[in-house]
């Protein structure tokens, strides 16, 4: 026969194990963060790019890969999806009967490359939170105009890089929002770097050369 004391035991040794199970679970749900929505990236509050020219085509040349090292596909917004944002907002054909030429817009690199950093050995390693993923985008493309009935053409190329580390200990949600904030950054220089080419190498198609 078991005493009643021994019984009183038992059931507050299971009542404490059950405490103890479902702080852990806290615990990890707390630590394993849900992803929320991320704000997409937008170009509506940049002036228009007016072309005199009959049609604007945008198209896009790169394949990227759904495997390691590339991460791209599991951005919210990937440096491709960006750049086809910018040019269908951006980009616009005047059009009229004396226009015949025509803007091509083709993105040429999208990628973005995930690289695994080494962790610091030793004590230090073990105590402190450090940077292990390192992301680095690009965002190339190319926009030519070309009349067919007089020659005349021109074309530029702009080219785009920025990189960020993720902290090891960075939630999914924190890991997302890096994730945007370089498409983010990366898009502020491409946009700057197509303005001044541009202005500078296609101002005769451009209706108000110098309007920024």
């Amino acid at each position: 026969m078991v005493s009643p004391m021994i019984k009183s035991w038992k059931i507050t040794h299971v009542a404490l194990c059950c405490a103890a199970l479902s702080l852990g679970l806290s615990a990890c749900a707390k630590d394993q963060e849900i992803g929320g929505p991320i704000a997409q990236i937008g170009f509506q509050h940049l002036p228009k790019i007016r072309l005199n020219v009959a049609q604007v085509t945008v198209k896009s040349n790169y394949r990227g890969s759904m495997e390691a090292p590339n991460a791209e596909h599991r951005f919210t917004t990937s440096p491709e999806r960006a750049m086809f944002d910018w040019a269908l907002t951006r980009l616009v054909a005047v059009s009229g009967p004396d226009y015949v030429a025509i803007a091509n817009f083709v993105i040429e690199d999208g990628s973005v490359i995930e690289t695994h950093i080494k962790k610091t050995k030793g004590l230090k390693g073990m105590f402190t939170y450090e940077p292990t993923t390192r992301y680095d985008a690009n965002a190339v493309a190319s926009l030519r105009i070309t009349n067919d009935e007089s020659g005349a053409s021109g074309n530029v190329r702009v080219t785009a890089k920025r990189s960020i580390e993720v902290s090891e200990n960075a939630s999914l949600a924190q890991r997302e929002q890096a994730w945007m904030d370089l498409v983010e950054k990366l898009m502020v220089d491409f946009n700057t770097q197509m303005d001044l080419q541009i202005q500078g190498y296609l101002a005769r198609w451009v209706e108000t050369p110098g309007l920024k």
